[in-house]
């Protein structure tokens, strides 16, 4: 394992990222990506369960939190770019991306961008709960859906809770991010192209009927380093219902690099 701090400015507040322990002399940083509509608070409870040389990264995309009044992104270029621009400095050194469905399409596809245009690569790629993208989807799609379907969509899949589906004041607030996270996970497809030259772990819900497990393994065709899948109890958002398993396994992969 490295010892080796990285030296690079970490800046004070930034829009883009929450930090729920800063570590300014951390060994690693790892960059967190949340699920559709996901605020990256949902990251606090990681602090504890990771080494102590890591420092969390989570990415707080426009649409949530007190980004709620920005606009979120409807299409993959736009997004990949603002990430990638507002990150810049930030991605450099020694560094792992996560993320889980949606976020993990997100952490997958700036992986690549960086990958095509030389930048620094990250030293691991850690996918939890989501398809790869050449797999097709196995639930219908539903960003484009009226209200009270797109709602019922939402609750089949066990995203959002019902007492926030049921506030209709905080729905109207949270609805355009919803549809817009919705549609990036929904329209993203590609092949294996290229592998990229980073490990790769993915994750999955052995209940999970949006990203099911026995497919986890089309991951290995996008790298040409090591690749690694876990299955956990739980359904798509096992994330929450069997985090400490997961950090156990992401704490491993860690303190590997």
């Amino acid at each position: 394992m490295s010892t080796e701090q990285i030296r690079t400015v970490v800046p004070g507040p930034h829009r883009w990222i929450y930090r729920p322990a800063p570590r300014a002399n951390a060994r690693l940083r790892l960059f967190c990506f949340p699920y559709a509509g996901g605020s990256p608070t949902l990251f606090r409870s990681w602090v504890d369960a990771i080494p102590a040389d890591v420092d969390i990264m989570a990415v707080r995309l426009p649409g949530r939190d007190n980004r709620i009044k920005e606009p979120a992104y409807r299409e993959w270029p736009a997004l990949l770019a603002a990430i990638e621009d507002s990150l810049r400095e930030l991605l450099t050194g020694h560094f792992v991306l996560f993320g889980h469905s949606m976020g993990a399409a997100v952490a997958y596809e700036l992986a690549r961008q960086l990958s095509a245009k030389g930048r620094p690569l990250p030293a691991h790629l850690l996918l939890a709960g989501c398809r790869a993208p050449h797999v097709p989807r196995y639930i219908p799609a539903i960003h484009h859906l009226p209200d009270e379907k797109f709602y019922a969509g939402l609750r089949d899949i066990s995203g959002t809770p019902p007492e926030v589906l049921a506030d209709k004041r905080f729905m109207t607030l949270l609805e355009p991010t919803l549809r817009a996270d919705i549609k990036l996970a929904e329209t993203w497809s590609g092949a294996a192209g290229q592998p990229l030259g980073i490990p790769i772990t993915a994750f999955a819900g052995v209940d999970d009927a949006i990203a099911p497990p026995d497919r986890m393994p089309e991951w290995a065709h996008y790298t040409e380093k090591r690749f690694a899948a876990h299955t956990l109890p739980g359904e798509h958002f096992f994330i929450r219902t069997s985090e400490g398993a997961m950090l156990s396994q992401i704490r491993a992969v860690l303190e590997s690099c």
